[in-house]
């Protein structure tokens, strides 16, 4: 069987010697995000949307590494290669989804796409949640790599619950009014 986790892959396809910005790259995320804090798509929502981009980056840049988990052939018992695609390729699927429910919210900023995007998200924590199950009856390796969909989309759908600014933006269309009370000017 073939089924690598991320830390494995990642480990066979890089020099022990790379420098892997992460630090500097979280930093220049923040200092964006946080520069655009007035704005409409900005702060936290901003970040999202890094968060969501550079996950879709990493996604097919991961795919095309381990584009060989995906073919049976790699497979010595079927059954496996069956529950490995069923532990991964929903999450994956409904990733593609909310990437292009997202986008479309930054166009039109609707409560409805709002809303789509909530249950796109609650059907990818519930995917997720499922695969994590399967993950750790048959591959116990890749289970801590579950949690890293599981908690950001957990935090994400509570934001997109709860930020006033998601409501100002997208239900009540007042941004422009709101950030003066949210961000007061100081003169």
């Amino acid at each position: 069987m073939l089924h690598y986790s991320i830390a494995e892959l990642l480990a066979t396809t890089t020099d022990t010697n790379t420098y892997t910005p992460s630090i500097p790259g979280g930093l220049v995320a923040w200092w964006v995000c946080n520069g655009r804090k007035k704005q409409q798509i900005g702060g936290w929502l901003l970040f999202y949307y890094w968060q969501l981009y550079g996950g879709a980056l990493m996604t097919v840049l991961l795919f095309s590494l381990a584009f060989q988990n995906y073919v049976p052939e790699s497979y010595a018992d079927p059954t496996q290669y069956h529950l490995f695609l069923a532990s991964l390729v929903p999450v994956l699927v409904l990733f593609c989804v909310e990437l292009a429910v997202a986008t479309m919210l930054i166009s039109v900023r609707t409560w409805d796409m709002l809303t789509l995007l909530r249950w796109t998200i609650c059907a990818e924590l519930v995917a997720a949640l499922i695969g994590a199950i399967i993950d750790a009856n048959h591959f116990p390796d890749g289970l801590i790599f579950d949690f890293f969909t599981i908690i950001p989309k957990a935090i994400w759908l509570a934001y997109f619950f709860r930020s006033s600014r998601v409501a100002h933006v997208f239900k009540s269309h007042d941004w422009d009014i709101a950030v003066n009370a949210i961000y007061p000017s100081t003169a």
